[in-house]
């Protein structure tokens, strides 16, 4: 667990309650907790986009452990056995996910409250240890094989004791707020702190307002008539130049690497921070078509793959006297995707797609052939 953009900051003496937490993406800086609305207000006018986010994978990104539609699976019937003897048994209670841990003579237990991910692939679970730190779980629950399993960037080894095999902790205030900046990208608005210096988000999942900004301003602005100034007041992705959107995107998906950043394109984990890796298609390089993660994916729907949707998107610059080659033309029932943009898998539970739009060697899905440095937009 880790991100991008946070400030350096220190605890004045303020209400706990309402503390804005200084770990937020930059902006949220320039709105006063108030503006953000929630995604029920943008419903009175955009009933369906506002009904098609609310069944995506980023609206369903963060649950309460009892609200996640597959919450029936996260307690296993029987217990989990970790390397060295350390054993997890597990009840699903109102309040959350009760781990119990047991590693030689030693037991320890946690309260998991929180359910990270739709579920489309896998979830993670994360818990309050105490009124300074955060611990996110050892096992995840994974989707394709109704399973649990060892959490990404987990040691799969023996344990040192049963605490430290309920998995890895984060300090709620450390110098990098890594555990805050995991709500504030699978939730929306400010992050306010609650009883025991509990981390409370505004709105859970990614809705409306963490693309479009607050929706106070817009709303009133509607409300009084004034056109040119709502349509001012709310920011519209659509509107970024292909550069711009893979920052925002990038803001919780990681952005485009920064000069003199290096980054290990052998690691399959890395293929899953897409906006770094379509940084370096030819598509988007100066000389090639201002392709954007927008182009393919339709911001306000789940995630879908549809080969004829994505070919087309191809085929708008790769036409006659270009690519696509005569051995693109003899597979022309596949998606084109599923050689210039192949799966990778960092584990067997998991599948990414490569964003690195390019020609593969078989059996080489990290980088494509005669692949260069490249310089970012």
């Amino acid at each position: 667990m880790d991100g991008n953009r946070t400030l350096i900051w220190t605890l004045p003496l303020v209400t706990w309650a309402s503390l804005r937490l200084f770990a937020q993406p930059l902006d949220v800086f320039d709105h006063p907790p108030g503006s953000y609305l929630g995604a029920g207000a943008c419903a009175a006018c955009h009933a369906e986009q506002f009904a098609q986010q609310s069944i995506s994978g980023h609206a369903l990104s963060l649950h309460r452990i009892g609200d996640h539609p597959s919450a029936t699976s996260f307690a296993p019937a029987g217990a989990l056995a970790r390397a060295g003897g350390a054993k997890y048994t597990y009840r699903l209670l109102e309040d959350g996910l009760h781990v119990e841990v047991s590693a030689g003579r030693e037991e320890s237990s946690s309260l998991l409250q929180w359910a990270f991910g739709a579920g489309e692939q896998a979830v993670t679970f994360v818990g309050q240890v105490d009124e300074h730190r955060y611990v996110e779980h050892h096992f995840s629950f994974y989707s394709t094989t109704g399973k649990h399993g060892t959490t990404p960037g987990h040691s799969e080894g023996p344990a040192g004791g049963a605490e430290a095999a309920l998995g890895v902790y984060y300090e709620t205030f450390g110098p990098k707020p890594s555990v805050m900046r995991c709500f504030q990208c699978h939730s929306t608005g400010p992050l306010a702190l609650g009883e025991a210096f509990s981390l409370q988000p505004r709105e859970l999942g990614v809705r409306c307002e963490a693309c479009h900004g607050p929706g106070r301003p817009h709303v009133e602005a509607v409300a009084s008539g004034d056109a040119e100034r709502a349509r001012a007041a709310i920011a519209n992705p659509a509107r970024l130049s292909t550069g711009q959107l893979l920052e925002r995107c990038g803001a919780c998906h990681r952005p485009p690497a920064s000069s003199g950043q290096v980054i290990d394109w052998s690691d399959p984990w890395n293929v899953r921070h897409q906006p770094v890796y379509l940084s370096r298609s030819a598509c988007i390089q100066p000389g090639g078509q201002p392709l954007s993660c927008m182009r393919c994916h339709d911001p306000h729907a789940p995630l879908a793959a549809e080969a004829a949707r994505d070919n087309a998107r191809c085929l708008d610059c790769h036409q006659d006297g270009l690519p696509p080659a005569e051995v693109c033309r003899q597979a022309a029932r596949r998606p084109c995707s599923s050689c210039h943009m192949p799966p990778v898998r960092p584990q067997d539970e998991l599948r990414f797609t490569n964003h690195w739009i390019g020609v593969y060697d078989s059996g080489n899905p990290l980088r494509p052939r005669q692949a260069t440095e490249r310089v970012s937009p």
